[in-house]
């Protein structure tokens, strides 16, 4: 009996819904046991999606963000966005943004300042199959991936993981280090004035599929929760971005 209540209190620290507004993920190293999942609101397949995130890393290699996936999952890229360098020996390095739909890659080229924050947001429309990727507010050319698709959310939505291989498990060599925040989702395309009121940190816009300000998640492992630190105030606006 003591040993079940044991059980019990550490599933439920492991577990929390608060929010983590001002707040950061602190992945401490590049390790399959660290990650965090989130745990939607609405758990039907999404034919739309708006997903966005702030990420901090000194990382010079390949690095997930965000997967629809879970270790041993069968269905590989159900939906994944990662960064990978190219040559930061150049005057002015750039980074790779990956995002897979249902095992179907789109790339896009960024200038990168390795020591800043990156606001990504990435919207798609399984109608049109049209895919949009915003990094900092700046939009890049649209593409078009797996046109009538749909993503499921029932292997559930990890960060600073993903899955290289059907049913191998987390790939150490793509894990996160850094820190993770301003996580939200949406099942709809949001326009791009709505998209920069994120940017902005807008507090009166939330996903309605993962909330930043109404978190569920169950960490794993070493990731840890911290103030977040590093901001950009702008003077015009009543809204930080950080």
């Amino acid at each position: 009996m003591e040993v079940r209540f044991l059980w019990f209190l550490l599933f439920v620290e492991s577990m929390a819904q608060e929010d983590m507004e001002g707040k950061v993920f602190i992945f401490p190293r590049q390790s399959t046991s660290d990650y965090v999942v989130l745990n939607p609101r609405l758990t039907e397949p999404l034919d739309k999606l708006t997903t966005c995130l702030r990420s901090y890393t000194d990382l010079r290699k390949n690095h997930a963000l965000i997967s629809v996936d879970f270790p041993g999952s069968q269905d590989r890229h159900m939906f994944d966005i990662f960064q990978g360098p190219m040559d930061y020996t150049k005057p002015t390095p750039f980074h790779l943004f990956y995002i897979y739909i249902n095992n179907s890659l789109a790339s896009s080229m960024e200038q990168t300042d390795i020591l800043q924050w990156k606001h990504s947001c990435v919207t798609w429309d399984s109608n049109t199959g049209v895919l949009q990727l915003w990094v900092n507010g700046k939009v890049y050319p649209r593409r078009v991936l797996q046109k009538g698709f749909s993503i499921d959310l029932q292997d559930g939505i990890s960060l600073g993981q993903m899955q290289r291989n059907y049913g191998t498990g987390w790939d150490p060599e793509i894990s996160f280090q850094g820190e993770i925040s301003d996580v939200h989702m949406w099942n709809e395309v949001l326009p791009p004035e709505t998209i920069w009121q994120v940017l902005l940190n807008n507090r009166y816009i939330s996903g309605n599929v993962i909330s930043w300000r109404s978190l569920n998640y169950t960490i794993n492992g070493d990731v840890t929760v911290q103030p977040k630190l590093q901001c950009k105030y702008y003077s015009a606006q009543s809204y930080s971005y950080c």
